[in-house]
């Protein structure tokens, strides 16, 4: 019986190695009460490898290398009104002063 959630099919090869480690992977998953088929392997290890591709959009990495780079911006624009609002207060005590 296949599980109507996939509706996409695809065949790869693996090298021998390849299937031992996701037996593995599947022996000791078992052995935790987590019990899983090749395909749930395999499919978890492709969206990992999605999740980590910073090229590919939504991926963690993409949003994380945005979110790097709009908090480096909002790092700046406070960084300015640090420097506005020190001046500012500066020139009020050398007027309060006088």
């Amino acid at each position: 019986m296949s599980d109507t959630r996939y509706s996409e099919r695809l065949t790869i090869g693996f090298t021998r190695d390849q299937v031992r480690r996701v037996d593995e992977i599947i022996r000791v998953r078992s052995r935790k009460g987590d019990p899983l088929t090749k395909a749930d392997v395999v499919r978890d290890a492709v969206e990992f490898y999605f999740l980590h591709q910073d090229d590919l959009p939504g991926s963690r990495k993409a949003i994380a290398r945005a979110l790097e780079g709009r908090l480096s911006e909002m790092n700046t624009r406070v960084q300015n009104i640090d420097d506005k609002l020190s001046n500012f207060l500066e020139w009020l005590k050398e007027r309060i002063g006088r």
